[in-house]
């Protein structure tokens, strides 16, 4: 067994780096003892260095006390960076400015994002002004700004901006289960976030800071293909998808377009990723084919490629897919540079190493394991499932075992990858394996396509015009098919595995592989009885009690509601888009409440409120509902009162609706509030007092002054029993 990482040195490198970023981000140790260690082991390692040097020159193998000392520090080396990057905060960071109006000076670091809504970015702050002083300081924060009335200011990474606003910390979480920003911002050193009112409030000061490299060859690249991109492809969906191939813009897309492709599994495609890199890089292999019979020449093609690889790597908004895709590329090259022969998972680990030198926390990134996935099951699947060696006899031959391959490469890939998707997004597209040929073919096609069509751009028109129509051409097809498949009934499914039923399918996956490999047949058959075995006793180990009580589940400023008891759960209002239904679903699974027997509408548009996959449905209309456990009632338009055995819960729309009745008397009141002067206060108080619940929860209305809003405040923390509800925190009642 152990000869099986013989030619996988990288490999089991990879395995010290990983734990030791692991050990250091979940804090183990200490800092100090970190440190210790590591000098512990760089010193034994120099004393292994120094032993070989004297006493085995000859030898071809390193001593194993060298090698012991070697892969452990590494481990702590790593372990002490990322837990120094992870768990501890700069004494002068923005972090002192949270709660206060400031103006921000710094540079735009990266892309900025567009949206309906306004536009985002990263600021690296170098000065802060607030309370009329001005402090020197180097920090990083997040950065929206809503649009104004007319077209937005133009920004490009390396600007240097002055920006207004209010310094808050990035929230947590909105919903158990999801992602969660403020664990993300400390990944990345980024602990803040600024709200800008509007373009108003932004100073330009021009592209101050960019490098040589960034200012003469980046920009004017980025500004060609925008500019080719505009005059050969004509305006529409098949544009935006050319845009986001070539320049990484997936935010220019539209919604429904972007939720086609995510239910079919083919979102990959809409983003320049490993794919649109390794199409790159192979076609400039193919050309640069006539200078590698020499040495030179060799070594010519490669620095070439690095070079083209980092420049688009640069020109698409240097995104970790694309960072992670040219590294591996370069390094393939690279060994085929050397005349080494070359491991694809040696060379996939080495990849791996170099981008976690740089970024140890991108080994938390679900892009990073997908790819790595994808590419292993590609690497070791693939040629169990289609076999090489195959001879071609003709053309139809030869056009059946392309497609042929193509649908082993999509099965080992979706095999790969379909668990890490399961887990990170808890969804399982069931047409991904058919929906992959034809999206990523026409896909590929348009990448070649637009690859002469720029080429051509730059001495040609007419011929540039020619490929320009192929690309729309494979662009309008690539569209037409993922739209085909996301209308297909159950096109994509609710699936949410935990951490142990992956690393089960994974290991009963690798027992089975290896198995198939060397012909085992018996031992692969039970390989798999075992796998489904483990995942049947888990499930069935793993199932406790129905929860029962009240979650509020945060979808923006919206607001929705889960009341379950033992038996059923029933859910309030649907959100405002249509993916809410899935992030409601979802709160049920995480919270391990009983299946959803009836939505009620509440604020909720019909064709949302309508599209809950739940078996009645409440609209406004309908005063009372009767369930086995429970009784949904409305005594006044815009409330709502649900009783059950031992619980109730009554939900009111504003102050003005507040009744001294007995109707309105529940165990837990949620209360919309969009005024809170002495009149609201008064009114307030003397409901809670005749109603005396025993949580009582505040939704603080959109336009509510601060001046409200603090006063607001300061009514509920007066009183144990009340809370105001917060975007980024979830209330549980059990």
């Amino acid at each position: 067994m152990l000869d099986l990482f013989a030619p996988y040195p990288a490999v089991r490198l990879l395995i010290f780096v990983v734990t030791g970023i692991v050990a250091g981000t979940a804090a183990l140790l200490a800092l100090d003892l970190w440190l210790l260690l590591t000098l512990l082991f760089f010193l034994l390692l120099i004393c292994g260095f120094a032993y070989e040097a004297i006493r085995l020159k000859n030898s071809p193998f390193p001593h194993q006390l060298t090698a012991i000392a070697y892969h452990l520090f590494i481990f702590c080396a790593f372990a002490s960076g990322s837990h120094y990057s992870f768990n501890t905060v700069p004494d002068r960071t923005l972090l002192h400015y949270v709660g206060h109006p400031v103006l921000l000076y710094g540079k735009v670091d990266g892309r900025p994002a567009h949206s309906e809504k306004g536009m985002g970015w990263t600021l690296q702050v170098q000065e802060v002004f607030s309370d009329g002083r001005t402090e020197q300081l180097s920090d990083r924060a997040k950065i929206f700004m809503r649009n104004g009335t007319g077209e937005p200011p133009e920004l490009g990474n390396g600007d240097m901006v002055r920006v207004k606003g209010t310094i808050q910390l990035i929230p947590e979480a909105a919903n158990r289960g999801e992602f969660d920003p403020r664990r993300y911002g400390r990944m990345q050193r980024t602990y803040v976030q600024l709200f800008c009112a509007g373009p108003w409030h932004l100073l330009h000061e021009g592209k101050n800071s960019l490098n040589f490299f960034e200012r003469y060859v980046v920009v004017p690249v980025y500004d060609f293909i925008v500019a080719s991109v505009d005059r050969l492809i004509p305006e529409g969906g098949e544009r935006k998808l050319v845009r986001g191939v070539l320049l990484g813009e997936r935010e220019v897309l539209d919604e429904t377009v972007f939720e086609a492709f995510k239910t079919t599994g083919t979102a990959h495609v809409l983003a320049v990723s490993g794919l649109n890199v390794g199409l790159l890089a192979l076609g400039i292999h193919v050309l640069l084919q006539r200078f590698k019979v020499t040495a030179y020449g060799r070594w010519f093609s490669f620095v070439l490629i690095a070079f083209i690889l980092i420049v688009f790597s640069y020109v698409t908004g240097n995104s970790p897919s694309v960072k992670r895709a040219a590294i591996m590329s370069v390094v393939l090259f690279g060994g085929e540079t050397l005349g080494r022969r070359s491991y694809g998972v040696n060379s996939l680990a080495v990849s791996d190493i170099i981008i976690l030198l740089f970024d140890p926390f991108d080994l938390f990134n679900p892009g990073f394991l997908m790819t790595n996935a994808a590419v292993l099951a590609i690497l070791l699947v693939y040629p169990l499932l289609y076999p090489p060696g195959h001879k071609e006899e003709g053309v139809l031959r030869a056009v059946s075992r392309f497609f042929l391959g193509s649908f082993f490469v999509s099965l080992a890939a979706i095999i790969g990858v379909s668990p890490v998707i399961a887990y990170y997004f808890g969804t399982f597209s069931v047409v991904s394996l058919a929906a992959n040929l034809p999206v990523v073919l026409f896909s590929t096609v348009m990448m070649y396509a637009l690859m002469p069509m720029l080429l051509f751009n730059l001495f040609a028109p007419f011929p540039a015009s020619l490929f320009g129509m192929s690309g729309w051409l494979f662009a309008r097809l690539t569209l037409d098919s993922a739209l085909f498949f996301s209308k297909v009934p159950y096109a994509s499914i609710s699936l949410k595995p935990d951490i142990v039923e992956v690393l089960i399918y994974y290991a009963a996956g690798t027992a089975t592989a290896w198995f198939f490999y060397r012909k085992a047949w018996g031992r692969l058959l039970i390989a798999l009885l075992l796998g489904c075995n483990a995942l049947l006793w888990y499930g069935m180990a793993d199932q406790s009690q129905p929860g029962k009580g009240l979650v509020t589940v945060n979808l923006g400023r919206n607001l929705a509601l889960l009341y379950a008891t033992e038996s059923e759960t029933v859910i309030v209002d649907a959100g405002k888009k249509r993916r809410d239904a899935e992030r409601i679903m979802r709160q049920i699974d995480q919270h391990r409440l009983p299946p959803p027997a009836a939505a009620v509408q509440f604020y909720s548009k019909d064709s949302l409120f309508n599209a809950l996959p739940v078996r009645l449905h409440m609209p406004n209309s309908q005063e009372r509902l009767a369930l086995s456990s429970m009784v949904v009632s409305r005594p006044l338009e815009k409330v709502l009162r649900i009783s059950s055995r031992g619980r109730s819960l009554l939900y009111v729309s504003g102050t003005s609706r507040l009744r001294q009745d007995p109707a309105w008397k529940a165990d837990v009141v949620i209360l919309a509030v969009y005024r809170f002067r002495e009149k609201q206060r008064e009114q307030i108080e003397s409901w809670l007092g005749y109603v005396r619940p025993e949580r009582c929860i505040f939704l603080s209305g959109s336009f509510m002054t601060q001046q409200d809003k603090a006063a607001l405040n300061r009514f509920s923390e007066e009183r144990p029993n009340i809370e105001i509800r917060r975007s980024d925190s979830q209330i549980v009642i059990p």
